[in-house]
């Protein structure tokens, strides 16, 4: 059983920069990701010295349904990874997540990524 709908023979891959800045500043690079075609992998790289993405939860969709119907994935501590179907148009709010490689302190962010089919 396929999560999403078939897998087209070209898969496109859609890149976030998540950046934290020295005085704290967290951003993401776009903050609002356009997606359209269906089964897009959006992989979020972590740029911030000391900081990195915790095991799990480091990208989470609230009310993602079957847009997102995995979990997103810690690939590495500055690599995290999401499964976006795409097969309905809509805006959806996502939580990315670090954390302090030290202390094991967590900041959020709040960005959204729009599907446009």
């Amino acid at each position: 059983m396929s999560v999403c709908a078939p897998i087209a023979a070209e898969q496109t891959v859609r890149h976030v920069v998540v950046k934290v800045a020295a005085d704290g500043t967290m951003t993401c690079l776009p903050d609002e990701l356009d997606v359209s075609g269906a089964n897009v992998l959006i992989a979020f790289r972590l740029d911030g010295n000391g900081w990195v993405f915790p095991d799990s939860g480091a990208v989470v969709v609230s009310g993602g349904g079957s847009q997102f119907p995995i979990p997103s994935w810690t690939v590495n501590p500055k690599l995290a990874a999401l499964l976006d179907c795409d097969t309905a148009t809509g805006s959806f709010s996502y939580t990315v997540t670090v954390q302090d490689s030290t202390s094991g302190r967590r900041m959020h962010l709040d960005p959204t990524i729009k599907n446009g089919t």
